[in-house]
């Protein structure tokens, strides 16, 4: 279980989120959604336990995920964009592994970088891998080991089609080991074909989805 509490964090009167509290259940697929500005990425990087918020708490199982021994129960790629270290993409991953697992799950590694399409660039620097393998390289690092909780923020941008068909059956992966998972994303079509539960940010305050399609409740709260 992932519950947040009155979680608040300003960046002035109309920016940030405020007094948000929600509970996540295990197995569940999560979809977060709102505009540009609404705060979704400061929620995603406060529940990641990255950024600390000025009031409230975030507690999966109940621990705190600010606390340093949570972060191997929590999948999120920090933004890779800007990435330009000589690491190749294997090294990076099996990293990630060393950091979050003390070396297990490298093993999976090459299974991943197969069903991505990126085996044959596993030795490629990251500073050399275009955004859309930036993307995937991200993806790949939310999901190994399966951890309790994985947050995709944003996950399509830049990814190809073939990236999109192997992301959907990696949350439905995800789904069978019972792992908690929040995707941020503008695309609703497809939130739409893999979310259990919707949620929407306006303006920092979160609104529960209902009955109608993810369409019509969009227009009627944004537009």
């Amino acid at each position: 279980m992932l519950e947040i509490c009155n979680l608040t964090k300003k960046y002035d009167r109309e920016k940030g989120v405020f007094d948000l509290s929600y509970s996540f259940e295990e197995g569940k697929i999560y979809a977060l959604v709102g505009p540009n500005g609404a705060g979704k990425t400061t929620l995603i990087q406060m529940i990641a336990g990255i950024s600390e918020p000025m009031k409230g708490q975030i507690r999966l199982d109940d621990q705190n995920t600010l606390l340093r021994k949570s972060k191997s129960q929590i999948g999120y790629a920090l933004e890779l964009t800007g990435n330009n270290t000589k690491q190749t993409v294997l090294q990076f991953l099996r990293m990630v592994c060393d950091i979050k697992f003390g070396g297990k799950h490298k093993e999976d590694i090459m299974s991943f970088l197969t069903d991505f399409e990126l085996e044959d660039d596993k030795d490629t620097r990251m500073s050399e891998c275009s955004l859309g393998m930036k993307k995937k390289v991200g993806i790949i690092a939310s999901f190994i080991g399966f951890p309790k909780l994985i947050l995709l923020d944003e996950p399509t941008n830049g990814v190809d089609t073939t990236g999109l068909i192997v992301l959907k059956k990696y949350i439905e992966s995800a789904r069978k080991h019972n792992c908690i998972v929040i995707i941020s994303s503008h695309v609703l079509d497809f939130v739409d074909s893999v979310k259990d539960e919707i949620i929407f940010l306006k303006k920092g305050h979160l609104v529960v989805g209902n009955k109608a399609t993810t369409e019509e409740q969009y227009r009627a709260l944004f537009m």
